[in-house]
């Protein structure tokens, strides 16, 4: 075939020549295409949207470990949304792996394993465009599945990051009640052996028994005092009564004892001597009335000088039971600091534990405070709701698609026809082919063609006889 530039008439005579195949291409692709929608099983995306945050309170910035990082922080939340740890606590909450499997079990399983990779390929995580939103879109034959897979992984993914941001404050209340187990424990213990000790060395109040040894001491001391005091002075009083009698002297002695048998003894004296020096001045030294007198004073102070001997031998006697008391309460006075000892480090031991408990639970409760304003950096702002209408399933523009692709495929395939047709069809054929030059085409006249167009032309040439 000749050589030469083709221009649009050309190609729009080979589209006419070539019109059969284009149309049953376009028309076998549109139909294919109409044929796969059909069978195309319906698919139903759902969407939830979660805002992402970056904390930048002081609680945050204190609980959490900053890291430089040049990485754009939203486009790994959307990478962590698909991750194996989101995903197996949404297989958890979904009922497609048992609440008791481990996380090593889940990734040692293949039936897990393909259930988690199954609901990986129904997810979809993508970033909106300037914003610090992430859309989830789940798809699912099943809308209400596609909502609630959507839904679910929304709120695993804000768990988890949740959990995992606050996860120095939940260790820290885990050690807490620990500690606090352990130190109710010891509490407890310690104030029981408090109590058992008191009971067993009978103790009412804590340093009661020392303040009761100290009065009672003291009471004993005075005792003592008391008694030497009275038998010295009635030593004494004996002592004057016996140098009067052997001297004879008249001395009044005076007598002060609580004693009733001796003060009455001492009334007598009184009375005799008051007697004897009013006689004295009316007789004689050797007036028998006088000398009855005198009788009846040496009788007297005999009797007081036998009971004064009486009485110191009763005041030395109680004064040797106020020393034996005395030593009594020494010897348990020295035990009472050892006692008392003992006692204060159990309570000090329980004073500590107490402290430390109610520190405890200061703590504890700082702590639940803590956790309960922990940092919460992903929030749901849309949540999924059950879609009405499948996507990606409209058969109109499928066809259309097809048919445009089949109109293509008909284009292609009616130039390669054309250009592999050899039959001569133009003026430059034929000079290519015979190597002269053509002078003239006599064109092929259909008979039948030329007398319809005469017939148009002259109708009146219908009614003449083809022999005239």
């Amino acid at each position: 075939m000749a050589q030469y530039e083709m221009n649009l008439r050309d190609y729009w005579l080979i589209v006419r020549r070539r019109r059969t195949i284009i149309i049953v291409c376009t028309a076998l692709v549109a139909i294919s295409s109409f044929w796969f929608a059909r069978q195309k099983v319906p698919q139903y995306t759902a969407t939830a949207a979660v805002k992402f945050e970056q904390s930048t309170t002081l609680s945050g910035l204190l609980v959490e470990v900053l890291a430089v990082s040049g990485a754009d922080n939203i486009e790994t939340q959307v990478s962590l949304i698909k991750s194996y740890p989101v995903l197996e606590e949404v297989a958890r909450r979904m009922g497609r792996l048992p609440q008791t499997a481990s996380g090593e079990a889940v990734r040692e399983s293949r039936a897990y394993q393909a259930n988690l990779d199954n609901l990986g390929g129904k997810i979809k995580a993508s970033r909106v465009p300037s914003t610090s939103i992430i859309e989830i879109a789940a798809t699912s034959p099943n809308p209400r599945e596609a909502k609630e897979i959507a839904n679910t992984v929304a709120e695993a993914y804000r768990d988890y990051n949740k959990a995992n941001r606050n996860a120095r404050v939940t260790e820290a209340r885990k050690f807490i009640e620990a500690q606090l187990r352990e130190v109710e424990g010891r509490v407890k213990r310690a104030e029981e052996e408090v109590w058992a000790f008191r009971d067993a060395n009978r103790i009412i109040a804590p340093g009661a028994e020392s303040t009761v040894l100290l009065s009672l001491f003291t009471q004993v001391r005075g005792d003592i005092e008391r008694t030497r005091q009275q038998r010295i002075e009635l030593e004494g009083m004996h002592a004057r009564l016996a140098r009067n009698g052997v001297t004879g002297a008249d001395e009044r002695i005076y007598v002060d004892s609580t004693n009733p048998n001796l003060a009455k003894l001492a009334a007598a004296q009184s009375e005799l001597m008051l007697e004897r020096t009013n006689l004295a001045l009316e007789v004689t030294g050797r007036h028998p009335r006088l000398q009855a007198i005198d009788d009846r004073l040496r009788e007297v102070r005999a009797e007081m000088r036998r009971e004064m001997s009486a009485q110191v031998a009763a005041l030395r006697t109680r004064e040797e039971i106020l020393n034996r008391q005395m030593g009594e309460l020494l010897a348990k006075n020295r035990e009472v600091p050892a006692t008392e000892l003992s006692l204060q480090r159990l309570q000090r031991d329980a004073k500590v534990n107490d402290d430390l408990l109610t520190l405890l639970k200061t703590r504890h409760q700082e702590a639940l405070i803590k956790e309960s304003e922990g940092v919460e950096e992903v929030s749901l702002v849309r949540p999924a709701a059950e879609p009405t209408a499948p996507t990606g399933t409209e058969a109109v523009n499928t066809v259309l698609v097809g048919a445009l692709l089949g109109l293509m495929l008909g284009l292609v395939l009616a130039f390669v026809q054309e250009t592999l047709d050899t039959s001569i069809g133009t003026i430059e054929d034929v000079e290519s082919y015979l190597g002269v030059r053509v002078l003239g085409i006599v064109p092929h006249i259909d008979p039948h063609e030329t007398m319809q167009r005469l017939l148009e032309r002259r109708p009146g040439l219908a009614q003449v006889e083809p022999d005239a």
